[in-house]
């Protein structure tokens, strides 16, 4: 079983929060050189990201410096789940964090990266408090990213394509689409 856990919009600065929804004070990612703020819901996230420490960020070599400044595709996908078929290479988030199973697409794809759990792990992980959001959405339905070459594996509620500027369209169980561009 594989399922979305979070979608990434890389972002050249700090974000204004998008109407109708709460951003959470966010993270930042130590050893990465990048800083966020979330649209979390139970089950998933947006993860709204930026270069903070460009020279940290430089160093770890998952290349998000050119994803912020929209010389690569400015999407992401995390995903959760048992690996599927594809090359993917194995990153320890920095300062006790999770080891990720990390796509080798090129620039030109989303960011693809999996947290392997089992099925058993995927089923008893527990639904996060969150806010509420003035809008009423309590979760993503499906992600539709265009503008990207598709990194191959098969995504659970995501459709890619390669056709127009690059975007990210998220449906919402409100039934309001959410969309980064």
């Amino acid at each position: 079983m594989l399922e979305i856990d979070h979608l990434i919009a890389f972002l050249p600065g700090p974000p204004d929060p998008p109407a109708g929804f709460f951003l959470d004070e966010g993270t930042r990612h130590v050893g990465q050189g990048t800083r966020n703020r979330r649209i979390r819901f139970p089950r998933h996230y947006v993860e709204l990201l930026w270069v903070d420490e460009p020279e940290v960020e430089e160093a770890s070599g998952l290349g998000f410096a050119a994803r912020c400044a929209r010389s690569a595709y400015p999407f992401g996908i995390v995903l959760r789940g048992t690996l599927p078929e594809g090359d993917f290479r194995r990153y320890t988030v920095p300062d006790g964090g999770p080891t990720l199973a990390l796509h080798q697409g090129t620039p030109d794809m989303p960011f693809l990266a999996v947290a392997e759990l089992t099925d058993e792990q995927l089923t008893a992980l527990p639904h996060r408090l969150t806010p509420p959001h003035k809008n009423g959405a309590k979760g993503i339905v499906a992600a539709r990213l265009t503008g990207a070459v598709p990194p191959g594996p098969a995504l659970p509620g995501i459709s890619l394509t390669d056709a127009g500027d690059p975007s990210l369209r998220l449906l919402l169980d409100s039934g309001a689409p959410l969309t980064f561009q």
